[in-house]
C-alpha cells in the first residue's frame, strides 16, 4: 500500500482529529515536522500514521518542548529506527554466517586452567594508529 492509498484525511479532518487548527499543519509542514501526501492538484492528504505523528508533536510542544526541539527530536527517532533495524539485520546475518561455518573450530585447544576463549567466526580487523 503507498502513501497516497493510506493518506485519507483533508486537512480540515486531520486538524481536528489532532485537535489543532488547519493553519498549525501549514506550519508544522513549512517546519519540516510533518510532510503530508499531495495530490496532483496539491491538496494535503494525511494517513494515521501522520496523525500518530501529530499526536507526538502535540505532546512534546505541551511538554514545552519548542518546534525545532521537536524536529531534532523526531530526526533522533528516525534515526534510532533506522540504526536498531540495521542492527537487527546485522544480528540475523551474523548469525547465518556464524550458523554455516560453525563446524570449523570445534576442536580448537585451551590452555588449561583457562576458561575457554569466546570464538569468533570473523577476522580481526586490524586498525591504523595515527602514526602508521
Amino acid at each position: 500500500m503507498t502513501k497516497r492509498d493510506q493518506a485519507v484525511y483533508i486537512i480540515s479532518v486531520a486538524a481536528e482529529l489532532a485537535g489543532v487548527h488547519p493553519q498549525t499543519l501549514r506550519i508544522y509542514e513549512r517546519k519540516g515536522l510533518i510532510e503530508p501526501y499531495r495530490t496532483p492538484g496539491g491538496t494535503r492528504r494525511y494517513s494515521d500514521e501522520d496523525l500518530t505523528r501529530l499526536g507526538l508533536i502535540q505532546e512534546l510542544t505541551s511538554d514545552g518542548v519548542n518546534l525545532e526541539g521537536v524536529r531534532r527530536i523526531l530526526d533522533l527517532q528516525a534515526d534510532n529506527d533506522r540504526l536498531r533495524n540495521q542492527v537487527d539485520r546485522l544480528r540475523r546475518l551474523l548469525g547465518e554466517a556464524e550458523a554455516r561455518y560453525s563446524g570449523g573450530l570445534r576442536g580448537s585447544a585451551t590452555v588449561v586452567g583457562e576458561a575457554p576463549a569466546r570464538r569468533r567466526n570473523l577476522p580481526d580487523i586490524k586498525r591504523r594508529t595515527p602514526f602508521g
